[in-house]
């Protein structure tokens, strides 16, 4: 009991010192937008460094946890980057791009004064800008360049009702005034919800889904070897491709199935699990006719983009419509039954990255010329 006392004090002691050092009471201008409270204010680096923090994607969590935070860790490259800029005064010492922050809660202003009281606990959600911070922290904390604390940041702030307004927020600034990678994108709509995200983007989130499925289950071929979002290859050498790629190549088999109403019955829950239940039943059955390709993947190209988009036309175009015109079903006994006519396909030495046939295709041409070879070599069993 001592101790939790004891820690109570001392967190009520570096909020009182936050206080001092970061000060909490703003100069602000308040306006409304669409039943919305916004506020255009200046803060300070320190002010920022210390009041506002990012929901960081956790590879470790559920896609759908609400726990489950929504952008990347910020490249060190371009932390160290921009800081360097500050502290070069580059671009005659202009900072003048505004970060842009968001508040679950209702924050206390004092119109007639025009005072803005930000909040302990950096409760001010960083939805555009984090990087810039990081690198206004590294100058100031890294660089020892104390002077840049008290250089004024021009900020915006928005209150919203939850969460997922806010990250409707990151992902309109992020997937639409710029470029973000499309597996952070769609992991973003399918934290959102098939209710909230229009019709139109539903395969984004069912193709992610998909992914997590064929990443998490151990009776996958694909168990532990896709790089999610937030994952580098660095810290992560064992991972073979990028969900990135894993998405795109999916994505026109969730969407032939969906045209033919092969699962239109199912919630997206289902249908994502029904894809996911396919597409492990076909690697499984690649595996099992080209063993040697899945021993050592970085010496093949059978998972790697080549392979990856490859065979994955081939069983869009090829076989789903063959096996299903057969009455047959698209399960591993069946899709092997296919496969292994394919002297190609079944050849390890076809799939060498250093001198396999199909490690020369290396662009969505190339895939899709990969492709029709591969169809041309398989026979109806």
């Amino acid at each position: 009991m001592a101790d939790i006392v004891q820690q109570e004090i001392e967190k009520i002691f570096k909020e009182r010192q936050a206080q001092k050092t970061t000060g909490r009471e703003v100069a602000a201008i308040s306006f409304q937008q669409n039943n919305h409270t916004l506020y255009s204010t200046v803060l300070t680096a320190t002010q920022l460094i210390h009041h506002c923090s990012v929901d960081h994607y956790d590879p470790d969590q559920s896609i759908e946890s609400a726990k489950q935070g929504y952008q990347r860790l910020p490249e060190r490259s371009r932390i160290t980057r921009i800081g360097s800029f500050i502290i070069n005064k580059d671009g005659y010492g202009l900072f003048p791009n505004a970060i842009i922050l968001s508040s679950r809660k209702s924050l206390s202003f004092d119109k007639p004064a025009g005072t803005l009281t930000l909040p302990y606990a950096k409760q001010l959600r960083v939805v555009d800008g984090q990087t810039r911070i990081e690198g206004l922290r590294y100058a100031i904390e890294e660089r020892g360049l104390k002077s840049i604390a008290s250089m004024q940041i021009p900020v915006v702030i928005t209150e919203v009702k939850n969460r997922l307004e806010e990250l409707e927020q990151f992902r309109i600034i992020n997937g639409t005034a710029k470029s973000v990678r499309t597996d952070l994108v769609n992991t973003i709509l399918t934290a959102l919800g098939a209710d909230v995200v229009p019709d139109k983007d539903h395969w984004k989130i069912a193709v992610t889904k998909v992914t997590e499925i064929l990443e998490s289950n151990p009776d996958s071929p694909w168990y532990k070897q896709l790089l999610m979002p937030n994952q580098t290859l660095k810290d992560h050498p064992d991972k073979i491709v990028r969900t990135t790629s894993f998405m795109q190549s999916i994505r026109p088999i969730y969407i032939w199935l969906s045209e033919l109403n092969f699962a239109n019955h199912k919630n997206l829950n289902e249908r994502s699990a029904y894809v996911a239940d396919i597409l492990i039943a076909y690697w499984k059955a690649i595996k099992s006719v080209v063993p040697e390709a899945f021993e050592n993947p970085d010496n093949y190209v059978i998972q790697k983009t080549p392979g990856l988009f490859a065979l994955h036309m081939v069983l869009r175009d090829n076989l789903l419509g063959r096996i299903k015109g057969g009455l047959q079903e698209w399960d591993e006994p069946t899709f092997t039954r296919f496969l292994k006519v394919s002297p190609e396909i079944c050849d390890p030495n076809f799939w060498l990255k250093s001198s396999g046939h199909a490690s020369v295709y290396g662009s969505m041409k190339g895939f899709k010329e990969l492709a029709v070879f591969l169809s041309e070599s398989l026979e109806t069993p």
